[in-house]
């Protein structure tokens, strides 16, 4: 039998990475003994660091533990007796499958789930962490411009009233923008922009009530009021929408299509989703509630709830049961992937830690699924992408992929 002292210098090299096939078998069978899963609690605890008694945090770091605990026991308990005739390529995956847990519960990374080669990646999160000098995630900030170009940083702004134009105020309330009508409508419409760059979301409701969340490196273009028979606005990148119901007065969203002409989505009371990114393959509206119709060149298309429309060179093309939870990730706030590509994957990264992407050398055609908070820092998703065997290299704000 091991002793502690051996076990927890094993553990240590387990952790590092430096451990062989025969000494992973070794601790595999170690904590997989009833007897020992206290010694395997204590080292996890001993290692992480995560206590802080001052803040009252005990009990939530508890629960953080025996979580984490149990999905270490579910892999050790599912690998161990596999791990003799495994290549040696596979044991990179079954150290992943319990190590990485204790790895990323240590560094307070929010990560859940990461598959790839039938491997798990189980890791958990804790926000009493230190910051690390890293590139940090996105945040909520924009840049809201007036119909007379004068220019509004959000992120700075004070809550109350922003600016006044006409009879409609442009009120800022705890990191969203809201319009308020005063009087009578203007006679001639009033735009502006919301616009969010690299690393920045943002949400705004407009003066019908109507609710829009921003993803990074998006804009929307709309008057302080709708006037005349139809709201109408315009927007580059993604956006989700929750619009106000009136049938008389449809609401319309105008975006680029590749070859730079606008198609057109109408809605009479709906929760839909947007993704116009020119860097994207397709244009995609994905329908959650209500009924869209998707026009583009001399097509029209009609969604119902689950239903995706891409905007292709060939014309409108509709996906049915469409994962919605994968859809509308970015605005619950994780990364959510589903045998991903690297590009697509890479293409997320890029636009929210405002970082460069750069390939060389062979690059992998594995499928990336999993599910990671939109919170963690660059590092940290770059520790994962490592971990299955992504090689990964940063020079500044530029990631290297591939050898």
């Amino acid at each position: 039998m091991e002793g502690p002292k051996n076990i927890e210098s094993l553990f240590q090299r387990y952790l590092d990475n430096q451990c062989t096939p025969e000494e992973i078998l070794r601790l595999l069978k170690h904590f997989d003994a009833g007897e020992n899963e206290e010694l395997l609690k204590k080292l996890i605890g001993m290692q992480s660091k995560l206590i802080d008694h001052s803040s009252g945090s005990v009990e939530g770091f508890e629960s953080l533990l025996n979580t984490s605990f149990a999905k270490i026991k579910q892999a050790i308990g599912a690998d161990k007796n596999k791990t003799v005739s495994r290549p040696l390529y596979k044991l990179r995956w079954l150290r992943m499958s319990a190590a990485a847990a204790v790895i990323f519960m240590i560094s307070g990374a929010a990560f859940y789930f990461l598959h790839q080669k039938n491997a798990t990646v189980i890791v958990a999160k804790n926000a009493n962490i230190q910051p690390v000098k890293d590139i940090p995630a996105g945040h909520n900030n924009a840049v809201l411009t007036l119909d007379n170009g004068a220019s509004i940083l959000l992120d700075t702004a004070a809550n109350g009233t922003l600016a006044k134009q006409g009879n409609i105020k442009v009120l800022k309330l705890n990191g969203q923008i809201a319009y308020n009508k005063t009087g009578d409508m203007n006679t001639k419409p009033v735009y502006n922009t919301i616009t969010t760059a690299n690393v920045n979301q943002y949400q705004l409701i407009l003066t019908d009530g109507s609710k829009v969340w921003l993803n990074a490196a998006s804009s929307i273009r709309f008057p302080t009021a709708f006037t005349g028979n139809e709201r109408k606005v315009e927007i580059t990148g993604e956006a989700y929408f929750e619009v106000a119901k009136n049938p008389s007065k449809p609401f319309k969203v105008d975006f680029k299509n590749k070859a730079g002409q606008k198609d057109e989505i109408e809605v009479l009371g709906t929760h839909f989703n947007v993704n116009s990114y020119s860097d994207e393959p397709d244009m995609k509206t994905t329908l959650l509630e209500g009924s869209v119709k998707i026009k583009a060149a001399n097509k029209i298309q009609m969604l119902t709830p689950g239903q995706q429309a891409s905007i292709t060179q060939n014309g409108i093309e509709i996906r049915k049961n469409v994962d919605l939870d994968h859809v509308m990730a970015w605005k619950n706030g994780y990364f959510l992937f589903d045998n991903t590509d690297i590009y697509t994957l890479m293409r997320q990264v890029s636009r929210w830690y405002n970082v460069d992407i750069k390939y060389e050398g062979k690059i992998t055609e594995e499928g990336f699924s999993g599910k990671i908070s939109r919170e963690v820092s660059l590092s940290k998703f770059i520790k994962v992408l490592e971990l299955n065997d992504v090689k990964v290299r940063t020079e500044g704000r530029k990631i290297i992929i591939g050898s």
